[in-house]
């Protein structure tokens, strides 16, 4: 699978909100359709055996230790345009993501314009998030931040919930060494 900007299935993250939400009360998977848009995530960032993470890309635009901010030229000065939020990342099988066609209709040239600016710096981080990934990972499933923990994503959680899904809908696990 090619690095790149997905949509995920709806019903997919309803079933890993819910997940989340049934064992904590609360979850941290991020909302990806809104009133007038859908959000997309960027991925493959990360593996955990079969397992595919995808980040999702934010507005938010604030430099934490667990996301990196998504920074293009415009006007010949460099300006963030939001970020990769690592502690919001969840696993998702490849049945369950529509590349993002840059192309579409529904984006006006200006956004088909951003959109690409965008990816080709999230390209140009993929070693750095890649990294990161790996580390606010661990650093949730090392529990030792109680805050980090609170504002991240149960991994250990939704991965089972991942299995549970694929299990549910008869599909395979995304067993491929592509990343």
């Amino acid at each position: 699978m090619k690095i790149s900007f997905y949509y995920v299935d709806s019903d997919y993250v309803q079933f890993l909100k819910d997940t989340e939400v049934n064992a904590r009360g609360f979850t941290r998977v991020p909302n990806v359709e809104y009133a007038n848009r859908k959000k997309f995530v960027y991925g493959v960032i990360m593996k955990i055996g079969y397992i595919n993470y995808y980040v999702p890309i934010s507005s938010y635009k604030k430099s934490q230790e667990d996301n990196i901010l998504i920074k293009i030229e415009d006007h010949k000065k460099q300006v963030t345009k939001g970020s990769m939020r690592f502690n919001y990342m969840f696993p998702v099988p490849k049945k369950c993501l529509v590349p993002v066609d840059f192309k579409d209709s529904q984006f006006t040239e200006q956004e088909k314009v951003m959109l690409q600016k965008e990816y080709k710096a999230c390209k140009r981080l993929l070693a750095q998030a890649q990294k990161r990934a790996k580390k606010t990972y661990q650093r949730v499933l090392d529990g030792d931040n109680e805050e980090l923990i609170k504002n991240s994503c149960d991994f250990t959680l939704l991965e089972k919930a991942y299995q549970e899904y694929l299990s549910e809908q008869n599909l395979d696990a995304d067993v491929s060494t592509d990343n």
